[in-house]
């Protein structure tokens, strides 16, 4: 039979409300009364409720993190990072997967909320001024994570996805590259949106014809749409919008029997581990995506403990890792 606050309060001969006051480290109990109960929590094995003290007191230890893609190997390394900066803080961490649905977002920050959690970290799949104003309405710390919005009254913390994917197709374009394909992310998901705007903006001030296709953050889309624009042309280069993209369409280039880069260059977003791994090496756009966990965390316990005012949008440097592709 599990033991209740009640029974720690019989056993030790106190009020209830003693007993919960002991739990919650009041400085008004008693050194004596104290002993007591504490005893009578080790001799019963009572275990204290997390979830009705976070009620009580209206503060939590848990900081909540919702991932848009955990299978994508990208946003592990952040997790990482705002798990073990976290464990360092005292704080533990309740992560949430939404498969890019804002509806399953919309639903786990509501949960998250419910029960108290200290703030959340956001990797959000869509991030508009509705969404912002839906998440002031909770009133509890927020940290949006490799995503930036300006004029949010939210801390950020991500790189600049507009300048590194300029940068990458600038460097397509100066290599002689006249014929560039893009494979685009999701269209309602913001990096994708600045990743694709960067490369139309660079395509159209040196008046090249575009070539964009947009699909999903998988390795999957990135096959079929390159095997999609074989079909009906041959590039000579492509700027992938993430890794996994980048991957997929070198699997679909060389299965028509095509070179990288003889033929066809390759440039992905985001370094995952195996962007070292593929054969020809995969050059990308490094991001460092476990400092953007360590980050966004130190910005979250300062705003939980209200140590901060002003919203802070934090850019970290992202470097172009050129390889074999």
């Amino acid at each position: 039979m599990k033991v209740t606050i009640m029974d720690v309060a019989n056993h030790a001969n106190v009020s209830k409300a003693t007993v919960s006051r002991v739990i919650n480290h009041n400085p008004k109990v008693a050194n004596e009364i104290r002993k007591r109960v504490l005893q009578s929590i080790k001799e019963l094995g009572y275990r204290p409720n997390a979830f009705a003290r976070n009620l009580a007191n209206n503060s939590s230890n848990v900081i909540g993190l919702i991932l848009p893609d955990i299978t994508n190997p990208y946003f592990p390394v952040i997790a990482r990072g705002i798990e073990d900066a976290a464990h360092q803080e005292g704080f533990s961490l309740f992560i949430s997967n939404t498969d890019n649905s804002p509806d399953i977002e919309q639903e786990y920050i509501q949960k998250m909320a419910g029960q108290q959690v200290g703030g959340i970290i956001l990797i959000s799949s869509i991030l508009d001024e509705e969404k912002v104003n839906e998440l002031c309405e909770l009133k509890i710390p927020f940290v949006l994570c490799d995503r930036f919005l300006a004029d949010t009254p939210f801390d950020t913390v991500s790189i600049d996805h507009y300048t590194a994917s300029y940068e990458a197709v600038l460097h397509l374009i100066g290599n002689g590259h006249r014929k560039i394909c893009h494979l685009s992310g999701p269209s309602l998901v913001q990096s994708a949106e600045m990743r694709r705007q960067a490369y139309s903006d660079a395509i159209q001030e040196h008046n090249l014809e575009p070539c964009i296709r947009v699909g999903e953050f998988s390795y999957e889309s990135g096959y079929q749409l390159m095997t999609s624009i074989l079909k009906e042309s041959t590039p000579t280069a492509v700027f992938a919008a993430n890794d996994l993209m980048a991957l997929g369409a070198m699997n679909a280039i060389q299965e028509q029997n095509l070179k990288i880069p003889q033929d066809i260059s390759v440039i992905g977003c985001d370094d995952i581990l195996f962007a070292q791994m593929s054969t020809p090496k995969l050059s990308t756009i490094s991001v460092p995506a476990y400092q953007i966990g360590v980050k966004a965390v130190g910005m979250l316990v300062e705003r939980i403990k209200g140590k901060k005012s002003a919203a802070e949008n934090l850019l970290l440097e992202h470097e172009f890792i050129q390889r074999e592709s």
